[in-house]
């Protein structure tokens, strides 16, 4: 079943929605220093501001948080660090990491500060339709636990991820070609 995606350029928030929040768009909010400037960065934040001023509820998934610190810690070792630390666990175990993992943990203590993360149990997850998705090659695994997540508890989607074409579940995005995709 194809997603509904709603452009947020346009989109209301209303206090009673519960919106959870993809790894992309936090690295917008909260982008890693050696992360070239990106175009969407000042939609979401706009959109996000938005979401707060209305009191809707940003969601977390700890998976999502994850995606996030990992990210970010690449991003800065690509950009600014390969070259003295070739492999990423020599960079991991420097002393240079320290300061990147400093301001990765400060971010992310921001992003707990705007959430509610999502009550959830592992259990309830549906793993196997995950597995037979992403095993078919349509999706990547942890996309099919967040849309799993989204429609179990009435969640929208906040994401620029053009992946996010399927599932049932409702989108809120900037990114042109899921838009066209999901009318």
């Amino acid at each position: 079943m194809r997603n509904k995606a709603f452009d947020l350029s346009a989109y209301s928030f209303s206090s009673d929605e519960k919106i959870l929040i993809d790894t992309n768009i936090w690295l917008y909010l909260f982008p890693a220093p050696g992360n070239p400037s990106q175009r969407f960065a000042r939609q979401y934040s706009t959109a996000f501001a938005n979401l707060v001023s209305a009191q809707a509820q940003p969601i977390l998934d700890p998976m999502v948080l994850s995606e996030y610190l990992n990210r970010y810690i690449r991003i800065e070792w690509d950009g600014n660090y390969k070259s003295t630390y070739p492999r990423f666990k020599d960079f991991r175990n420097s002393p240079d990491f320290l300061a990147v993992v400093s301001a990765a943990e400060i971010f992310a203590k921001r992003i707990l500060s705007f959430c509610q993360v999502h009550s959830i149990s592992a259990n309830e997850v549906d793993l196997s339709t995950a597995l037979a998705d992403f095993s078919s090659g349509n999706v990547d695994f942890n996309d099919a636990i967040l849309v799993d997540i989204c429609k179990k508890r009435n969640l929208k989607l906040m994401t620029n991820d053009a992946d996010f074409q399927n599932g049932g579940i409702e989108v809120l995005t900037t990114n042109p070609r899921l838009l066209r995709a999901c009318p």
